[in-house]
């Protein structure tokens, strides 16, 4: 069988390059490149990633009837073979993936953008899945008199009460050594495939690219954070040091970096409210960590105005300093 790619993402090699079969999914393989780097690569119905390649699948494919761990491949000429199986993949199709978010410069100061973050938090709050670091975030501040909260809820609150707080000031006081020492316990953090912290971890560096602009000290900040993080991502498992790894450049998967743009170039709240659901709908957890990071990730430079949240109010007033921007939902 020999497949099509569709799309390859910026970060993503199509010409030659080798390795071995890393993991594989129904929707998703991943290989793993002489250079240890992760190239993922993805069925038609899944989004695109900075680092995958999507293939022209038939209906109903799987990879786990066609590849399996630790078969060598090797890819020559833009043609993709895999030792032992039939399937190979032409890569020559493929078109460039890629959302800049480092371009997107999203400014909360202005109206409509204020209004299509909040939008999309209520969407979040709405439609929030999973018990990741998203829901723990959402569980401050814990009622201490409730005899019913576990004391290992109360332990995972209690350190999203402590860390999350304390990234956002130390990002919107430009502190590096403050923002290392706050994401540090976020690295690895939780069970599932990409732990539910580094996915928050990605979401907000997908939103403090999409914020920084041209500001120099903004950018510095983010240097000098993301040459820390690639060092620490290796503390947790090889995909999620992937998707770390690539967040740290401004390249994220596609459902983040559509809501990111959303933000800045869009004047329809239902398109906002749509790419929210999208993004929520990545993996058990891993999309609600993914858009909790990102709209924390978006007011660390710039917080929104509280008036128009009734449920949500003492959450944000807990996260961030009260610098607001008057906004309304409509």
């Amino acid at each position: 069988m020999r497949l099509n790619a569709l799309s390859a993402g910026v970060e993503a090699p199509t010409m030659c390059f080798s390795g071995v079969i890393h993991s594989i999914f129904h929707q998703a393989c991943n290989v793993s490149l002489e250079s240890d780097a992760l190239l993922t690569l993805v069925s038609s119905e899944k989004g695109n990633l900075s680092q995958g390649i999507r293939l022209g699948t038939p209906p109903k494919f799987t990879f786990l009837n066609q590849l399996r761990v630790g078969q060598p491949f090797a890819c020559r000429g833009g043609i993709l073979r895999i030792s032992g199986s039939e399937l190979s993949v032409d890569l020559r199709t493929a078109s460039l993936w890629h959302i800049d978010l480092k371009g997107l410069r999203v400014d909360l100061r202005q109206r409509d953008t204020a209004q299509a973050w909040a939008v999309a938090w209520l969407e979040l709050g709405k439609h929030r899945r999973g018990n990741g670091i998203s829901a723990m975030i959402a569980a401050i501040p814990v009622p201490r008199q409730n005899s019913m909260t576990s004391p290992g809820i109360k332990t995972l609150v209690e350190m999203a009460v402590q860390t999350v707080p304390a990234l956002i000031d130390a990002t919107r006081n430009l502190q590096v050594d403050g923002a290392i020492t706050a994401i540090r316990p976020l690295i690895g953090l939780g069970p599932g495939l990409t732990p539910s912290g580094d996915d928050f971890i990605v979401g907000y560096l997908a939103g403090l690219w999409s914020t920084a602009g041209s500001d120099s000290s903004r950018l510095r900040f983010m240097s000098s954070l993301g040459a820390w993080l690639s060092q620490a991502a290796a503390g947790t498992n090889a995909i999620s040091c992937t998707y770390i790894k690539s967040a740290v450049n401004g390249n994220v998967s596609e459902p983040i970096a559509t809501l990111a743009q959303r933000f800045g170039q869009t004047k329809s709240m239902d398109s906002v409210r749509e790419a929210t659901r999208t993004a929520l709908q990545v993996g058990n957890t891993s999309g609600t960590d993914g858009v909790q990071g990102l709209l924390l990730g978006c007011i660390a430079w710039a917080a929104p105005s509280l008036t128009y949240f009734s449920r949500s109010q003492l959450l944000l007033r807990t996260l961030l300093t009260p610098h607001h921007t008057q906004v309304n939902i409509s």
